[in-house]
């Protein structure tokens, strides 16, 4: 059987299990959904990280991305996941992620350039969780962002890690493929502040695309 058939079957189970094991999480201790949605938010990103040195066609990557958003569309909506989808927020960023995950991928594939995955998910996959829990965390000392009188379901703090996340993830990772150091800086803090603003204004899930595609459209227009 060809290896990249049986590496798709092998993270199709892996992300049965993920959640699976957010599931049984969330049942037997009783964790609060935000956490065990967060939970498998940064095993499903940083697992397919992988992705760039497992499959040499996009078309095994598609295959995965449909199951994982077949299934969690079809689990929304029959409540099926409760330690995914029993949040009292509205959102579609669950199954988002893996259209993300496709889109960025055969970007990747058909330009040979692996840093436009990589990067991505990396800022998709930290960046995003830990603004998200130090917002919740420390709500309560925090202001939410307002801008020209609107408010943004936001908080400064929030902002402030996915930022200072991000900056840093970018610096490490541009760094890490060959870039020069004055393109590192110049390139990183573009990433870190457009993406700053990309999720800032996206609500109920959207910015589980929108920062990976801003993220790929920066590296792409200065590659």
């Amino acid at each position: 059987m060809n290896f990249q058939i049986i590496t798709t079957v092998l993270f199709l189970i892996g992300f049965v299990a993920i959640i699976v094991l957010t599931e049984y999480l969330h049942k037997r201790f009783s964790l609060n959904p935000e956490h065990t949605r967060k939970i498998a938010h940064v095993m499903a990103s940083l697992s397919s990280l992988v992705f760039v040195y497992a499959f040499d066609s996009y078309w095994y990557v598609f295959i995965i991305g449909f199951i994982f958003f077949v299934t969690l569309l079809v689990g929304k909506y029959n409540n099926a996941f409760k330690s995914i989808d029993s949040v009292k927020r509205k959102t579609s960023g669950s199954y988002l992620l893996p259209i993300s995950i496709c889109v960025l991928f055969y970007f990747s594939n058909t330009q040979g350039n692996n840093l436009i995955f990589v990067l991505p998910l990396l800022i998709l996959g930290i960046s995003d969780p830990l603004a998200a829990t130090f917002g919740m965390m420390y709500r309560a000392n925090t202001r939410k962002i307002i801008i020209l009188n609107y408010t943004f379901d936001k908080t400064v703090l929030g902002s402030m890690v996915f930022f200072i996340s991000t900056l840093f993830i970018s610096i490490i990772t541009l760094h890490l493929f060959g870039y020069q150091t004055r393109e590192v800086f110049i390139i990183s803090l573009a990433i870190a502040v457009a993406n700053t603003l990309i999720e800032l204004v996206s609500s109920k899930g959207i910015d589980n695309l929108s920062v990976p595609l801003m993220t790929m459209a920066i590296l792409i227009l200065t590659q």
